[in-house]
């Protein structure tokens, strides 16, 4: 199998119908298969900085990729109706898919206003909130009027916690209070319920994905697709990462796979 199908192997979130499942393990009969992609920067200057190089995708690349979703007749929806359609116990309707930003850097805004929304997309953004400004102030990260512009167009703002910290390595307290503090924080400023909450790095275990119950969420993605990692579960949905490279043929095999999948 090449790295393009691999990646996708497990590039499918499974989204559970018993949202108020005990243990983080639990599965339903019943799944939701649905390809979420993640995102950081589109731009120019992945070479100047190898070590993002992983993280920034070019320009040109991300307007063919969201074209090949909008000719090949997919969907972009919010966590918020995934998690809907998955109470119900029903399929989101059409070929849906979740386009997701992570970190809140201001960059972001611009993208899903003039490549996103033209082309009928929208976004879910994964925001950290000690680096969300009350008001633009050029320090890089967005802030929250502008998130509140962005959800008015049909995006979504999630939780990516307070400080972007490790959370396998932090005390539980810590642990805890980056969960809890930012969920508050975003529905204070957003005026809506988080449920959704991307692990920084990507990395979690056992603790961390308990903690993540325990504080309300009802899902959680991570920042990877690496099938050793085992099934994935409500709490460690996997997605798929483009990188400065990965061209259009990468993605459309991916998509493609993953449709043969749902």
């Amino acid at each position: 199998m090449n790295r393009s199908v691999a990646a996708i192997t497990c590039a499918c979130a499974v989204v559970l119908t018993l949202l108020g499942a005990p243990r983080v393990a639990t599965h339903s009969a019943a799944t939701v298969l649905v390809p979420i992609l993640m995102y950081h920067h589109v731009g120019n200057w992945g070479p100047a900085r190898p070590d993002w190089a992983p993280w920034v995708v070019l320009p040109e690349d991300f307007r063919a990729q969201m074209d090949w979703l909008v000719q090949h007749g997919y969907r972009s929806i919010s966590f918020r109706e995934l998690i809907e359609c998955s109470s119900r116990g029903v399929a989101p309707v059409g070929k849906p898919v979740i386009i997701s930003f992570d970190d809140g850097w201001a960059s972001q805004c611009a993208v899903a206003r003039d490549e996103l929304m033209p082309r009928g997309l929208c976004a879910t953004l994964f925001v950290y909130t000690a680096a969300v400004g009350p008001v633009p102030n050029g320090s890089g990260y967005v802030s929250w009027p502008e998130l509140r512009e962005l959800e008015a167009a049909g995006n979504e703002v999630q939780s990516h916690t307070v400080s972007h910290a490790r959370l396998t390595d932090v005390l539980p307290e810590q642990l805890q209070r980056e969960m809890q503090e930012s969920r508050r924080k975003i529905e204070a400023e957003m005026h809506h319920p988080v449920q959704a909450l991307a692990y920084p790095f990507g990395l979690h275990d056992g603790a961390v994905m308990q903690a993540a119950r325990v504080a309300g969420y009802q899902c959680a993605v991570r920042a990877d697709a690496d099938s050793s990692i085992g099934e994935p579960l409500l709490y460690r949905m996997p997605r798929m990462r483009m990188g400065y490279g990965d061209g259009l043929e990468r993605f459309a095999e991916c998509m493609e796979a993953s449709e043969h999948r749902r």
